[in-house]
């Protein structure tokens, strides 16, 4: 507690002293990053979205309620927002990744299927495969900005590592539209085999796999040339494919005979093919971000498959999906760094005062009436309550050396009066007018957090008995705030 005594004295009236306090300091604690290892998988039959967690292998709920028949799932590269292709309502949903809200569905065009964003983050392109059209949208606004006309009925849709390009299947046409991003405009168009659907860049940018699900192959693109090469055989009705990120392997869901070809980089040859527990009509595949597990989402058995990229072998137990997976993404490689910081209060909590006050002169049996002066609180405390109590009290009573009259607290009545100045960080409250014949509330703030400063101005009124002999009485008003 601080204390502040202002002397008062009366010339037949009296003045009035107070004095001030000390500070304190209070740490505040910093926070910390979560992690960061899921994977949003879409439920095409239940129009929703459940999340994997990567690291244990676990769905966990609640599921995510977006648009219907969800196919095509996208993550923004810093994590922070999903996008999901709603294939029956022509929309595009965005799920914030941080509490898992979905936002105002974006209109695109009919049955919004493949879903690709740019490194930069900035734009995503979502393929119409009932419009034959890419509609684009601009991130930072989530609107369409621009829609490319493209080949028959586009499914799948991949954007080069530099960001240059965009890779459009075009499942009716047998061809790949190339989209130059800086432009949003076709370039060119590449054959490949029959029925294309699923693309992937190598982290080079050098290759780009397509999978032909009507003939069962996956067609090799080099970028540079912009030609596909001799096509490699794999099962049947491929789907999908995803690169590891070290471009070592590209692995492709085959829907129709539920297995995984596993396709040697280097070579464009078939490593392996992995059949053992994967699931029904694998139609998806995902890698992880550190490349140790990929996942096939199976829309005939409702299930994820599980393949350990080390041995490329499936795990003997599927994940329960629910419903129809139909597409998916994993989170982005993130490092998480904990940062801290210390903020330190200014000063504590002092109260000033004027070191006199006069209330001029007076007769006996009158009021000496007068303001004592401003009377501050500063709290720099910065805390978290930044409640305080400021209060007065006479300490020492009116006396003169003239004679024995002594005027104590009773006699004596204080009021606040309003603020003086405008205070910073209130409310404040003023006490209630009274006497001081025990101490009483000046001031106070309840609550609220953080630095505060408040003034005001009093005003003391002393009853002068009318027995009292003349000369200067001198007392002690005390101001204290805790």
């Amino acid at each position: 507690m601080r204390r502040h005594s202002t002397w008062c004295s009366l010339k037949r009236a009296a003045t009035v002293a107070l004095v001030a306090l000390a500070s304190l300091s209070l740490p505040v604690m910093p926070a910390t990053a979560a992690p960061s290892d899921f994977m949003y998988v879409a439920d095409q039959e239940n129009n929703v979205v459940r999340i994997v967690e990567t690291s244990t292998d676990t769905v966990l709920g609640p599921t995510i309620a977006v648009g219907a028949a969800p196919i095509g799932v996208v993550m923004t590269p810093n994590g922070t927002k999903a996008y999901v292709a709603n294939s029956g309502a022509a929309t595009v949903s965005v799920i914030n990744t941080v509490d898992n809200t979905v936002g105002t569905p974006i209109g695109v065009g009919t049955t919004p299927t493949g879903i690709a964003v740019t490194p930069n983050g900035a734009k995503v392109y979502v393929t119409n495969a009932g419009a034959g059209t890419v509609s684009v949208i601009n991130t930072t606004t989530d609107a369409v900005t621009t829609t490319i006309t493209v080949g028959t009925t586009p499914l799948g849709v991949a954007v080069s590592p530099d960001g240059t390009t965009a890779y459009v299947t075009n499942s009716g046409s047998d061809d790949v539209s190339v989209v130059d991003t800086s432009t949003d405009t076709v370039s060119t168009e590449i054959s490949v085999g029959d029925v294309p659907e699923g693309v992937a860049f190598t982290p080079s940018g050098a290759k780009a796999y397509v999978t032909n699900s009507g003939a069962g192959t996956v067609s090799v693109i080099n970028t540079a040339t912009e030609t596909a090469g001799a096509p490699i055989t794999v099962g049947t009705t491929p789907r999908d494919v995803a690169i590891l990120p070290n471009g070592s392997k590209a692995y492709v869901a085959n829907a129709g005979s539920d297995s995984v070809t596993v396709i040697d980089t280097s070579s464009d040859t078939v490593d392996s093919t992995i059949t053992a527990n994967i699931g029904d009509a694998p139609v998806a595949v995902m890698a992880t971000a550190n490349g140790e597990k990929v996942y096939t989402a199976n829309s005939g058995d409702g299930t994820a498959s599980v393949i350990d990229t080390t041995t490329d072998t499936a795990d003997p137990t599927q994940l329960t999906i629910g419903g129809t997976p139909s597409g998916g993404a994993a989170s982005p490689s993130q490092g998480d760094t904990t940062v801290t910081f210390q903020v330190t209060p200014t000063d504590g909590l002092t109260i000033t005062v004027p070191d006199t006050a006069d209330l001029g002169e007076v007769s006996p049996g009158a009021t000496a009436s007068g303001p004592l002066g401003n009377v501050t609180v500063d709290d720099q405390r910065s805390l978290a309550d930044a409640s305080w109590e400021a209060t007065v009290y006479l300490s020492t009573n009116f006396t003169t050396d003239a004679g024995s009259t002594t005027i104590s607290g009773g006699a004596v009545t204080y009021t606040p009066g309003p603020t003086v100045g405008t205070p910073v960080n209130g409310p404040f409250t003023a006490g209630a007018t009274g006497t001081l014949a025990a101490p009483r509330i000046a001031y106070q703030k309840i609550g609220g957090s953080g630095n505060n400063t408040v003034t005001w101005n009093p005003t003391l009124d002393v009853v002068v008995p009318a027995a009292a002999v003349a000369g200067t009485y001198t007392g002690v008003i005390t101001h204290s705030v805790a």
